[in-house]
């Protein structure tokens, strides 16, 4: 009898167990849209019954643990908060907006149909005004796998992009006559903070995140730029898409394969449950590449981990990983290009990265109106370069080589608090000001010495304790204050105005060699260890502003104004490189970008985005030939302007004439024109000069058909002849460092199909016409000389996702 009731115990048990898991396993589900219709991603529910939290997707769709009769509430900033009770398991529910809907509505609208958009007023705890646009790589066309940089900004007007990398390692774009050598005139920056090599005493790019995890790219020039930092560039941030909020579990694998040996694959898990939110992937590409010597191999990895503490309080860890090994061609002389790109004069040449960047998240809503975000990042990366950095006239001597090594360690800080205000109730007029403030330190490391003789990746110096080059320690200190504030008067003006304050520390110490060659055997006679160190403290204040005014429904001017500035980096202090000479007496730089347009939609169907800028950049740093000697010199070389017209547009000849959804075919045109020019230098044969780097007309054009689940697209890129140097010389030298850049044109070829379920494919041949072409003469590393671009190149990739 015993043993029955402990039976009957233990099933009653079990039941009690099972209806209770039921009752917990159970969900609701549903799609918040606004009141246009349109739907509303990353809308904050929480179940007040079981406490249960996600967040909507992209198409605003939601799935939450829960049952029927529960009471959900849904809040987001720049929305009405909605309580709701649920009596049923699917519902549609409706939130009404507290800020601009039309530029939301805009926004979101061009992103679906376009791939390209403007970001509205606010966003977070930022406030965008100005040429603030983002790329949504969804269902964009082109080479992700090799983030082929001409394909993935091609609708971003007056970029000059420099295409030495085939495999998309590293990019190096410029902006309005900016320079692109590793994106450093911009303030780059991943999911928000920063992953340049050393923000102010080093800018420089040498991680780019792998194309197939990022959600979309956002631009910001302009006034807006001025929150983010002092660079005339503005800001480039990567957003990494953010773990799925209806599923646990979701793997996504993209594997591609391609000419000269490439081969990549990226995969990725990720989902939410409950309060808890996560993504890993890794990145794996290597290839042979199109030149000879030209092999690479590399390694990403990207981990998240977040928690909502509460309904209106998260926090999330991130980790960033990358390294890798590349095989590095050199340069060719102009008759060695013209002979044949593919050939390499350099086989010991090598280049390796090793990127570790840390960051913790924290955001916090104090109500529908007042949010704070707080962010650390810290990074301890470093960069080797081993080989023979000779003239290309002068052939290797297969004797050791000359290795430069930089290690990059930094920290900082940043918080923002953004606040919505309505000044008068009796009035149409509201507004938001974000305040707030960073603090970063770095330290840098570069060292120059003798390494193996041999041909191997070998990255190790002969005399660690006492190089034959130079030992230097770079260390940088800043801290800022910003106000950024934007006002809506009435429907159709918005004001903004911001304010930045700088106060940097920047130094140097350290010690070179220098050496006492005889003139006819070339005996070194002399050694001489010369001791050098630097500091400077300045007090930067920078302002900005600007306005926009409602033309029509979707339509609208703006006008903006901002203050630059450009601290001397350890680059243009130091330069280990026998070709060039630095001047002793170089100043930072400073400007500013003034810029006046009009942007809008037509229905659905025509997207246009015209702008006028001018930039003065005074004290500009380049390089230009030493009078009375062979060498260069990197130094002020004077004051620049840089003036010109930036159009895009995008028409769908398929929607202007019919309402289907199955069919879409649109032309889009990106041109520039950009006129920059010296108005004073030192050097009066400088003056009225072209600025280097600088292509006055770039045009790049794509057609792009789609039919449910296919999309090809065809796309055309044209940039007119550039200067390698202020003196413009059309004549090259005999190195190839310095001469006319040619023009050159490409074409491009991509296409898709996305299946029903799990699968996709893409594939596409880039520069399908075969151009030999290059957009650089590099004065060092990876060159010197002339960088050829690559030729024809094709690939497929296999897309396979799958979600609990």
């Amino acid at each position: 009898m015993g043993g029955a009731l402990s039976a009957m115990k233990f099933l009653v048990h079990i039941a009690f167990l099972l209806t209770a898991f039921s009752g917990w396993s159970q969900e609701l589900s549903g799609t918040v849209l606004d009141v246009k219709g349109g739907s509303v991603p990353g809308v904050l529910v929480k179940n007040l019954n079981n406490a249960a939290l996600c967040r909507t997707n992209a198409n605003g769709f939601f799935r939450i643990n829960g049952k029927v009769n529960d009471t959900l509430r849904f809040t987001s900033l720049g929305f009405d908060t909605l309580t709701v009770v649920f009596d049923k398991q699917e519902q549609t529910v409706t939130v009404r907006g507290i800020q601009q809907m039309e530029d939301i509505n805009v926004t979101r609208k061009r992103l679906a149909d376009f791939d390209v958009g403007y970001l509205p007023p606010i966003k977070g705890v930022q406030i965008y005004t100005g040429t603030g646009q983002i790329i949504k790589l969804d269902r964009l066309n082109g080479a992700k796998s090799a983030a082929n940089p001409r394909e993935m900004f091609a609708k971003i007007p007056g970029l000059n992009i420099w295409e030495s990398d085939g495999a998309g390692i590293q990019i190096g774009i410029g902006g309005r006559g900016l320079s692109p050598n590793r994106t450093a005139n911009f303030n780059t920056r991943q999911n928000g903070h920063d992953i340049s090599a050393d923000a102010l005493g080093y800018p420089e790019s040498y991680y780019t995140p792998p194309f197939e995890a990022l959600e979309s790219v956002e631009i910001i020039r302009g006034s807006a730029a001025l929150q983010f930092g002092t660079q005339f560039g503005g800001l480039l941030n990567f957003i990494i898409k953010a773990p799925p909020s209806t599923t646990p579990f979701e793997f996504t694998s993209r594997n591609t394969v391609g000419t000269y040996g490439y081969f990549g694959t990226f995969n990725r898990i990720a989902g939410s449950k409950n309060r808890v939110f996560y993504q890993v992937y890794h990145q794996y590409k290597r290839g042979d590449g199109y030149r000879e010597n030209s092999a690479f191999d590399q390694h990403q990895l990207f981990g998240q981990i977040g928690y909502h503490l509460t309904d209106k309080t998260k926090i999330r860890l991130e980790y960033t990983h990358m390294n890798y090994l590349a095989r590095q061609a050199g340069g060719l002389s102009d008759l060695q290009f013209n002979e044949n790109p593919q050939q390499s004069l350099r086989n010991r040449n090598w280049f390796n990265v090793d990127w570790n960047t840390l960051s913790v998240h924290f955001d916090h809503e104090f109500s529908e109106k007042a949010y704070l975000n707080v962010r650390a990042f810290g990074m301890h990366s470093s960069r080797k370069t081993l080989g023979f950095l000779g003239k290309i006239t002068q052939q290797d001597p297969a004797g050791p080589r000359e290795m430069l090594s930089g290690d990059f360690r930094n920290a900082g800080v940043e918080a923002r608090f953004l606040r919505r205000y309505i000044p008068n109730q009796g009035k149409d007029i509201r507004g938001a000001v974000l305040i707030g403030g960073r603090y970063y330190q770095g330290k840098t490391t570069a060292n120059q010495g003798v390494a193996t003789d041999w041909t191997d990746a070998d990255f190790t110096y002969q005399n660690p304790d006492d190089l034959e080059g130079s030992s230097f320690t770079y260390p940088s200190q800043n801290a800022s204050l910003f106000a950024e504030n934007i006002l809506f008067l009435g429907k159709k003006l918005t004001l903004n105005a911001g304010l930045r304050l700088e106060h940097i520390n920047s130094g140097s110490g350290g010690y070179y060699k220098q050496y006492l060659i005889h003139p006819v055997n070339f005996d070194t006679l002399n050694i001489y260890t010369r001791t050098d160190s630097n500091l400077v403290s300045r007090q930067v204040p920078l302002f900005g502003g600007g306005l926009s005014y409602k033309v029509s429904k979707r339509t609208k001017m703006y006008a903006n104004f901002t203050q630059n500035y450009r601290a001397i980096n350890f680059t243009d202090i130091r330069v280990n490189n026998p070709n060039v000479v630095v001047d002793s007496m170089m100043r930072d730089e400073y400007g500013y970008t003034a810029e006046l347009g009009l942007r809008g939609m037509k229905d659905d169907f025509w997207i246009y985005d015209i702008a006028g800028f001018y930039v003065f950049y005074g004290d500009k740093i380049g390089l230009a030939p030493k009078p009375g000697t062979v060498l260069k010199e990197r130094t002020n070389i004077g004051d620049a302007r840089n003036f010109g017209l930036e159009i895009f547009s995008e028409f769908d000849f398929v929607k202007a004439l019919t309402d289907s959804s199955d069919h879409s075919l649109s032309l889009f045109v990106n041109a520039a024109y950009i006129n920059a020019k010296y108005i004073r230098s030192k050097e009066p044969n400088f003056v009225d000069k072209q600025v280097e780097y600088v292509s006055p007309i770039i045009v790049k054009s794509g057609l792009r058909y789609r039919y449910k689940s296919w999309s090809f697209q065809v796309q055309g890129s044209y940039n007119a002849k550039q200067f390698a140097d202020a003196s413009n010389s059309v004549i090259p030298s005999g190195d190839a460092v310095i001469g006319e850049v040619p023009a050159y044109y490409v074409f491009d070829m991509s296409g898709r199909y996305a299946f029903p379920k799990y699968f996709q494919v893409e594939f596409g041949v880039n520069n399908f016409t075969n151009q030999s072409y290059f957009t650089r003469r590099a004065t060092g590393y990876p060159g010197p000389g002339i960088l050829p671009s690559d030729g024809i190149t094709a690939y497929v990739t296999v897309q396979f996702q799958i979600s609990k």
